[in-house]
């Protein structure tokens, strides 16, 4: 019986088989359309330049409404929420490789990037929606009074619609001197940075926004290997890896150019951390001058308050106060209530670039031994860490051809829009030099790109 079962089966099997082709088993490919968006398709930068025509007209709050309109704008997904570093937006930039111009577009829903994913080509129809400014940023979604609001969820699907292609982002490769707002929004690359070094402490190494200070963003400055100008690097304490720490190496950021929430300084943004590759061991820290700092001495060496001077008369006491850019921006006196200073800020300078040296007269050290600096200093409206200390004993007249030693101040961060505390930068060993001496302040910056202000104040130095 059971091998007549067997056999039962067997023929049944073969002739089902026999019956029905192959081909009816084959699952047909499926196909999808790239979508047909009827209307007039106009660039992302001509958008943009519609809006700097506005801003010109109706100021900071200028924006521009689309209605009754038939255009629309297509672009590349550069950003992506995978990570949580971005929230509710997306950054487009015009093409996938060198691109020109981008804008964030706010869309009220989360996550995003498991429909418009990096790469992703999309289409935005732009009727109904404004244009305007948010944070420094040209930024796209719904008016709201004098802001931009998020595109609601209801009606995503038909606004932003995606294409049928994914991209190889390619980033622009560009330097920190580079940023400028036309690349606001891009996804870029800058090689040859680092951390700076009082964020990698080997005892004390930074994470990317998990310290007790950080309220919205954890904020960190990075500074190129090649010229020395810094910017800051921005995570969100919502990110996934806000935890971890900073690394100590040098290397390369992709990410996307962005302001910090005041609009008033460049900021980098990852996606995610595998967007920074620092994988050369060799940092670039400068060399500073490394001179034993003992205990203050009983002899002033040299001193100066500022109490009742002007900036001639400082000139008067042998004080350079030199722009070598060309410009006019220089250092002057300041004070606040009985308290005078020196004081410098490239704000409304309209200097796109400009280095200045404030430069103590002679310091004569010969009769001394174990000499230290000490000075006070106070940052306000930082948008960037642009001022260093120097001293020579071999100082030519000219701080373009004098050799300088760099020294290690402690330079303070301060608050973006206010001041911050008045901070010692001391003690700074200097008995490793000899004779005549000058203590050099370099400011470097460019308005309105870097224009920190700093007061200095109780420069003294003392001896044995």
């Amino acid at each position: 019986m059971n091998t007549k079962n067997f056999f039962w089966i067997l023929i049944v099997s073969c002739t089902i088989v026999a019956c029905s082709p192959e081909d009816e088993f084959k699952i047909s490919p499926v196909t999808i359309d790239e979508p047909q968006i009827e209307g007039t398709l106009i660039t992302i930068d001509a958008i943009l330049g519609i809006l700097g025509q506005k801003l010109i007209e109706d100021g900071e709050n200028a924006k521009v409404v689309f209605e009754d309109t038939n255009n629309f704008i297509q672009g590349y997904v550069v950003s992506s929420d995978k990570a949580s570093n971005f929230f509710k937006e997306l950054v487009l930039q015009d093409k996938h490789t060198n691109p020109s111009a981008g804008v964030r577009v706010l869309i009220d829903d989360n996550p995003l990037y498991t429909t418009y994913e990096f790469g992703r080509k999309v289409y935005i129809k732009l009727n109904g929606l404004s244009l305007g400014i948010e944070n420094g940023i040209p930024t796209l979604g719904i008016s709201e009074g004098n802001t931009i609001g998020a595109i609601p969820s209801f009606s995503i699907e038909e606004v932003v619609i995606r294409s049928t292609e994914t991209a190889a982002i390619t980033p622009l490769e560009i330097t920190i001197e580079d940023f400028t707002d036309k690349l606001v929004n891009v996804y870029i690359k800058v090689n040859h940075i680092q951390f700076t070094k009082n964020l990698i402490l080997e005892d004390n190494t930074f994470t990317f926004a998990a310290e007790n200070h950080d309220k919205f963003d954890g904020e960190r400055i990075v500074e190129s290997c090649t010229t020395g100008r810094n910017t800051i690097l921005s995570t969100s304490t919502f990110s996934d890896f806000k935890g971890l720490k900073l690394p100590n190496q040098q290397g390369s950021f992709e990410g996307i150019l962005t302001k910090n929430f005041l609009g008033n300084s460049y900021n980098l943004v990852l996606n995610d951390p595998l967007g920074l590759v620092f994988d050369n061991e060799t940092r670039c820290d400068p060399i500073v001058l490394e001179c034993p700092a003992v205990l203050e001495g009983t002899t002033i060496v040299f001193e100066e308050d500022f109490t009742d001077l002007k900036i001639g008369d400082l000139e008067d006491l042998g004080w350079t106060n030199s722009n070598i850019t060309g410009g006019k921006l220089k250092y002057k006196t300041g004070n606040f209530g009985e308290n005078q200073y020196a004081q410098i800020t490239g704000y409304r300078s309209k200097e796109s670039l400009y280095e200045v040296w404030f430069i103590t007269p002679d310091i004569d050290i010969s009769t001394s031994t174990d000499e230290v600096l000490y000075f006070d200093l106070q940052a306000g409206y930082d948008n960037g860490n642009i001022l260093e200390v120097f001293a020579t004993d071999n100082f030519t007249g000219d701080p373009t051809t004098t050799s300088w030693a760099k020294l290690d101040a402690m330079i303070p961060r301060g608050p973006l829009n206010a001041f911050g505390n008045s901070t010692p930068a001391g003690p700074i060993g200097l008995s490793c030099l000899e004779g005549t001496i000058r203590i050099g302040f370099r400011y470097i910056g460019g308005d309105p790109r870097a224009t920190t202000r700093y007061h200095i104040d109780n420069i003294k130095i003392t001896g044995k």
